[in-house]
């Protein structure tokens, strides 16, 4: 069975915690703004192999409310079980 808990229910793997002490003390520009943003834009745009441009949200709920904003008709909606 597929389960979407929440990804903030569980500890990070270890290579992740790893790299977030590695660059722990970096002064960086907000979200979005940073070089780790921009380096991941790129991967994702390549990734598609398209010239996209690439926005990044910070959590899933507001990423599934513009989704379902930009795809759904008027008429359209979204039922999901709560389990």
């Amino acid at each position: 069975m597929i389960s979407f808990e929440s990804d903030y229910i569980t500890g990070a793997h270890p290579d992740i915690l790893n790299k977030l002490a590695e660059t722990n003390l970096e002064s960086l520009p907000g979200y979005g703004a940073d070089k780790y943003c921009e380096s991941a834009k790129l991967k994702i745009a390549a990734a598609c192999c398209r010239n996209v441009d690439v926005e990044l949200l910070t959590g899933g709920t507001q990423t599934n409310a513009i989704v379902i904003a930009a795809l759904l008709k008027d008429y359209e909606g979204v039922i999901a079980a709560q389990t």
